[in-house]
C-alpha cells in the first residue's frame, strides 16, 4: 500500500520536535529556508484560555508558529495593542504598531483603522467606553478573537515524531519484520531489520485450510514488503493471506466482502510487483490478470497473453512490463499499460517452466521440459547461452540467487544445479535418490540456503557454501510448491490436498 506524506507534514514534525527540544535557532532556519509554520499546538482549550485571560506574550508567541489569515492576525494585533495601550505599556504598543506585519498590512489595507490606534496611543488617557462601543466588551471581543483563531490551528499531542516512530518499530515487529527486543538504530536499516541468521526452518506455524476436496493453491507468492501471502487455485480465485495466523485479510475491503479476485480457469502462476501494490496472475487457458491489491480491481486483462497455460509470470523493476512462459513453447514479455505484445523470446521445444528476470533485469532466464536453460537478451531478444543442467532431464523451475550473478536450475531429478548468467556451471546439491526427484526449490530471505521439495513430500535444507543441512517431511499428499519470505525464516508449502503450510524456523 502507498502513502502520500506532504513534504511540509515531515517539515512540521520536524519543527515540533526541534522546538520542544529547544533548538529553537535550527528550528527557524528551517522556517525561513521551508517557508513552512508548525501550524499546531497541544491544547486548543488551554490556547483559547490564554487568549481570554489576555496572556499575549504567551499567546503571541503561539502565534509565531501558526498559519493564520492576515485578517484574523490583524484583528489580535489591533487587540493586543489597544490593552497595552490600556495598561500604559506605550512602549510595547508602539513597537506593535509600528513594526509587525499585521499592523503593517493593517495600514495598508484599512488606513483608517490604523490610524485610530495612533490616535488612542497618542491620548494622555484611555476611555475604555469610547473604544467598546455597541455591546461589545474587551472581554466579548477577546473570547471572539479566540474562537476565531482556535479555528484555524491544529491539535496535535507533544512528542508526535517520537510516536510514530515507535508506532512503526511495533508495526514492523508485528509484522514480523523486526525482531522483537532487538536494540534499535535508525541508521541501520537494512542490517536492523530481521537479522536473524538464515536457520533451517523447523516448526509447522499455521495450516491454511482450503474448502472443499478439490479446491487446493496451484501457487503461492510472498509479496515484497513482507505482508502479504498470496495463494492462486485451481478453481480460479487469488486470496491473500495473513500469514502469521494463516487467516484470510479482512483489512482488504473486498475479500470482507467475498468480492474475492478471480480468474475464469485455475491460476497457476502469480507474482507482485517491486513496490508490492500490483499483482500478477496466470492462468491455464493462457490469460494474463493485472490487479491491484488494495482494491482488488482488475486493472488489465492479457487475453489471450498465450495459446496454452501460462507457467510463469513476473514484472520489470518498474512494473511497464510483464514476462511471462508458457506450454506453449514461448516466453514473452506484455506492455502493462497496452497489454501488447512488446518481445517473443523463442527457442525452446517444449514447455517453458519457468521464466524470470536477471538481478539487474537486462536478461531473462528460462527453463524447460527439453532440459535447457537458456539466458537471453532483453534488448537484442538473442539466445546468448543455452545450457544442458542434467542431459535431457525438464528443468521444472529457475530460481534467482539475489544480490549475485548466480541461479539455480531445479531439474527433474535428485540434483539442484547452481549456474551463471556466463553460462557457466557453478555447483550442484545432490540429495539421495530415495527421497525422490526434485519438484521445486526456494532460497532462505538471505540467499544462503536453499530448500528443495521432492516429489516424496520431503523438504530438504542446503546450505549454498557448506551443504546439507537438514529436512522435513511435509506432507504423505503430493506437494506442488513452494515460496519463501523476504525478510524472514519462514516459507509456505502447498499440496493438492488442499493445504498450504507454513514453517518457520
Amino acid at each position: 500500500m502507498s502513502i502520500e506524506i506532504e513534504a511540509e507534514d515531515i517539515v512540521r514534525l520536524v519543527l515540533q520536535f526541534l522546538k520542544e527540544n529547544s533548538f529553537n535557532q535550527t528550528a527557524q532556519a528551517i522556517e525561513t529556508e521551508t517557508g513552512v509554520k508548525i501550524n499546531t499546538i497541544e491544547n486548543r482549550e488551554s490556547f483559547m484560555k490564554e487568549i481570554k485571560d489576555g496572556e499575549w506574550d504567551m499567546v503571541l508567541r503561539h502565534v509565531a508558529d501558526l498559519r493564520i489569515p492576515p485578517l484574523k492576525l490583524m484583528d489580535l494585533y489591533e487587540q493586543v495593542v489597544l490593552e497595552l495601550t490600556e495598561l500604559r505599556e506605550l512602549g510595547a504598543a508602539r513597537t506593535l504598531l509600528r513594526q509587525t506585519e499585521p499592523m503593517f498590512l493593517l495600514k495598508n489595507r484599512f488606513p483608517e483603522r490604523y490610524l485610530r490606534l495612533e490616535h488612542i496611543l497618542s491620548r494622555s488617557a484611555f476611555d475604555p467606553k469610547e473604544i467598546y462601543v455597541n455591546g461589545i466588551t474587551k472581554e466579548k471581543m477577546r473570547s471572539k478573537i479566540a474562537q476565531a483563531l482556535a479555528n484555524e490551528v491544529t491539535v496535535v499531542e507533544p512528542g508526535r515524531l517520537m510516536t510514530l516512530l515507535e508506532d512503526c518499530v511495533k508495526w514492523q515487529q508485528h509484522q514480523g519484520l523486526l525482531a522483537p527486543d532487538t536494540p534499535l538504530n535508525l541508521f541501520q536499516d537494512a542490517n536492523q531489520v530481521i537479522q536473524i541468521e538464515d536457520e533451517m526452518v523447523q516448526t509447522l506455524e499455521t495450516t491454511i485450510k482450503f474448502p472443499g476436496k478439490k479446491s487446493y493453491a496451484e501457487c503461492t507468492a510472498f509479496s515484497p514488503n513482507g505482508l502479504y501471502l498470496v495463494t492462486g487455485s485451481v478453481d480460479g480465485f487469488i486470496e491473500i493471506w495473513n500469514h502469521q495466523t494463516g487467516k484470510l485479510r479482512k483489512d482488504l475491503k473486498y475479500q470482507a466482502e467475498e468480492n474475492l479476485m478471480a480468474m475464469d480457469q485455475s491460476v497457476i502462476c502469480v507474482n507482485f510487483s517491486q513496490d508490492s501494490e500490483s499483482l500478477v496472475t496466470g492462468s491455464t487457458d493462457g490469460k494474463i490478470a493485472l490487479w491491484k491489491v488494495q482494491s482488488g480491481h482488475c486493472q488489465r486483462k492479457i487475453s489471450p497473453a498465450h495459446s496454452q497455460g501460462v507457467t510463469s509470470v513476473a514484472f520489470n523493476k518498474d512494473t511497464t512490463h510483464i514476462l511471462s512462459s508458457s506450454y506453449d513453447h514461448s516466453i514473452k514479455i506484455h506492455n502493462v499499460k497496452s497489454g501488447k505484445l512488446v518481445k517473443s523470446l523463442d527457442g525452446h521445444v517444449s514447455f517453458v517452466n519457468s521464466a524470470v528476470y536477471s538481478s539487474d533485469y537486462t536478461q531473462v532466464i528460462s527453463g524447460s521440459s527439453d532440459g535447457e536453460v537458456k539466458i537471453w537478451d532483453i534488448a537484442s531478444g538473442v539466445c546468448l547461452h543455452s545450457i544442458q543442467p542434467d542431459y535431457k532431464v525438464a528443468v521444472q523451475s529457475v530460481v534467482l540467487i539475489p544480490y549475485s550473478s548466480q541461479f539455480i536450475a531445479v531439474t527433474k531429478s535428485h540434483q539442484l544445479h547452481i549456474l551463471n548468467t556466463q553460462g557457466k556451471r557453478v555447483k550442484m546439491i545432490e540429495q539421495d535418490k530415495s527421497k525422490g526427484d526434485f519438484i521445486s526449490a526456494a532460497l532462505s530471505h538471505q540467499g544462503k540456503l536453499v530448500y528443495g521439495l521432492s516429489e516424496t513430500g520431503i523438504l530438504s535444507c542446503h546450505d549454498l557454501s557448506t551443504g546439507y543441512k537438514g529436512e522435513i517431511e511435509i506432507s504423505q499428499d503430493e506437494l506442488i510448491g513452494i515460496s519463501s519470505h523476504p525478510f524472514t525464516n519462514r516459507i509456505a508449502v502447498n499440496d493438492i490436498a488442499g493445504r498450504v503450510y507454513l514453517y518457520t524456523h
